[in-house]
């Protein structure tokens, strides 16, 4: 074999290695990329349920003001509270929200019942602040969502599944609702209807 097949062969197999190398490299900066969305994604959702934490936290200390001797719907709102701060990943934080909603919807319940709670300026503000902050959480669900989506996908695409075999990368849970969201709503028992019969 002539000099020149030579390094023509050598020079073709550099610049194949090279192309695989970049190919390789540009999979792996794209899968960084899609677990960086993620991880942003979720910290979105994550400062939200803490600013709702801390509004639900002073929506119990407005029902307290007005309402102490309901201790145990006040201790259900503490408690839905600290699950929904430490939550960490998708399932908790789902499974805390419905938790956090249902003792809220307890609160909003006393204030029905007792009158000088419900004419709480703090009340209708807080409550107010909380259906806000809820809106933007939905959005941020769905943007986390969407991210989740993207990065699951490139997972299982060509030549990133090689590449996020070899350097870990797993596939992240979206955020989904829980069984009990999921479950239709009562309206009869929401409205106590059975009690006009």
């Amino acid at each position: 074999m002539s000099t020149f097949a030579v390094v023509v062969v050598g020079f073709a197999l550099l610049v194949l290695l090279y192309s695989l190398v970049r190919y390789l490299g540009s999979a792996h900066n794209n899968l960084v990329e899609a677990r960086e969305r993620c991880e942003k994604a979720w910290s979105d959702v994550d400062v939200l349920l803490e600013r709702r934490a801390e509004e639900v936290g002073r929506l119990a200390d407005v029902a307290r003001e007005h309402v102490s001797h309901e201790r145990e719907v006040l201790e259900d709102v503490m408690e839905a509270r600290k699950r929904a701060i430490e939550a960490q990943h998708p399932e908790e934080a789902a499974d805390a929200m419905v938790a956090l909603r249902e003792s809220v919807e307890n609160v909003y319940d006393l204030a029905g019942e007792y009158p000088e709670l419900a004419s709480s300026e703090r009340l209708d503000e807080l409550t107010t602040s909380i259906r806000t902050i809820e809106q933007r959480l939905e959005n941020r669900r769905e943007q986390y969502n969407e991210a989740v989506s993207a990065y699951n996908a490139r997972l299982n695409k060509v030549p990133e599944w090689f590449v996020a075999s070899y350097y870990g990368f797993e596939r992240r849970t979206p955020f989904v609702a829980s069984a009990d969201a999921r479950d239709g709503v009562n309206v009869s028992e929401r409205l106590d209807l059975s009690a006009d019969d």
